[in-house]
């Protein structure tokens, strides 16, 4: 038992108080030395234990990709010559975090947690310099402040370069400089419980990467910044998995009509467009949009640009908007703006109605708290791999209905089973 753990086991022993069980320790340019699977880590920078912090003991076997599992991530290896350390967390941290030294540069980071309910594994890259005395992440300009070398200030750095992300159940593979997704489970409905699933995962990725994936990742890998324009009546292209994908348009670019001050229900965070995805997952990458405009959608959706403006989803080609395009979101409720709070709104593509002193009609047979205001707002595509397949197969929506959330389903004035609700609603705001 080294010396810390020690001191945690006698504060934290039966019969101390809740005082001394808090008790904070310092440890001043303590070095602890542990051993995991042969290779030294080290743990250094003038320290403060909290004990509310110490929630998960390291695991000897914790898991770490090989650099033979990292090419098939396009991710840089660990070299010979970098060092290993363990970086000091902070009060919340249900996780460990290392970084590799590359001399007094940090390199790559990792944070890793095999606690039930908070597995996570993130490996992505970073260009940061370490004070002489290895304590401080020293400022990019002169005009910086140094910053304690903790958890917390590590992971607020920019990242760069490749990233394999799994955290809450969902792996994410994703160029960081570019700020585009190679790969994302979501859409896939792959969702993993433990480390030890994603360790598996790890493993049937790497063994499924022949030649053709491995050029895909690493031409991937290389992509730069980009700021795509794009506009209603875009059609776009994007990856459902490593060789299928999927098709979308922009429907309503509402981040333009606020700039422009045209009204609409303006309660979404970021900057919102409704997109829309089509009864399509192909390997073909090049599909025609003059062949897309004629197939059925799957129930459009609100996102903020983001995926659009760095260029995740490629954009194909434009066709106008048509008259007769009804594939919008609906949301119908009270304002959320304390300021015309005594205004009932509904709004469906750019059809506003604000009608002051009217009374929600409460016809919500379930009473969601939410009602139908249909606030949700994301930063990738509600899209799930067997969902779309079964609308295809179907050649219609209901497969949508039934199989997404309960809560999803059970407020949006789109589901057909809400149709009467939907008549009333349209008579009470007067609109067609």
């Amino acid at each position: 038992m080294n010396y810390i753990d020690f001191v945690t086991s006698m504060a934290l022993r039966p019969g101390r108080s809740h005082w001394v069980q808090r008790l904070f320790i310092f440890h001043d340019f303590l070095v602890c030395r542990q051993i995991r699977t042969g290779e030294k880590v080290e743990m250094f920078t003038k320290l403060w234990y909290n004990m509310d912090s110490i929630k998960c003991e390291r695991s000897e076997d914790m898991f770490e990709l090989t650099n033979e599992q990292r090419k098939c991530f396009a991710l840089p290896p660990v070299l010979n010559s970098w060092r290993k350390v363990e970086v000091k967390k902070s009060p919340h941290d249900d996780f460990f975090t290392y970084a590799y030294l590359d001399g007094k540069k940090i390199v790559k980071v990792i944070m890793v947690s095999d606690i039930p309910g908070h597995d996570r594994y993130r490996e992505f890259g970073v260009d940061q310099i370490l004070s002489d005395d290895g304590t401080k992440i020293l400022p990019k300009t002169n005009k910086g402040t140094p910053q304690n070398f903790t958890s917390s200030n590590l992971i607020a750095k920019t990242s760069i370069g490749m990233a394999l992300l799994f955290d809450s159940g969902y792996v994410d593979v994703v160029n960081m400089t570019a700020e585009q997704s190679f790969y994302r489970s979501c859409y896939n409905s792959e969702k993993l419980e433990t480390l030890n699933d994603f360790s598996k995962w790890v493993d049937d990725w790497c063994y499924n990467t022949g030649e053709k994936e491995l050029s895909e990742i690493i031409d991937f890998s290389k992509r730069t910044k980009i700021h795509q324009k794009f506009k209603e009546g875009d059609f776009f292209k994007f990856r459902i998995n490593r060789s299928l994908f999927g098709y979308g348009r922009i429907l309503v670019d509402y981040a333009k009509m606020r700039k422009e001050g045209i009204p609409f229900w303006d309660g979404f965070m970021g900057k919102p467009l409704c997109v829309a995805v089509y009864h399509l997952v192909t390997e073909d990458a090049n599909v025609n949009p003059a062949f897309l405009v004629n197939l059925k959608m799957i129930p459009s959706q609100m996102i903020m640009d983001n995926i659009f403006y760095y260029g995740e989803c490629v954009i194909i080609g434009n066709i106008p908007i048509s008259p007769d395009e009804d594939n919008f979101t609906i949301h119908y409720g009270r304002s959320m703006d304390a300021r015309t709070a005594n205004y009932l709104y509904y709004q469906c593509g750019k059809t506003h109605v604000a009608l002051e002193g009217e009374k929600e009609l409460y016809l919500h047979e379930d009473k969601i708290f939410g009602g139908f205001r249909y606030k949700d707002i994301g930063w990738s595509l509600n899209i799930q791999l067997p969902i779309l397949l079964e609308c295809i197969k179907k050649d219609s929506n209901e497969p949508y209905w039934d199989m997404i959330p309960a809560w999803r389903a059970n407020r949006d004035l789109r589901n057909p089973k809400f149709k009467e609700e939907l008549k009333q609603i349209k008579k009470q705001m007067g609109v067609q």
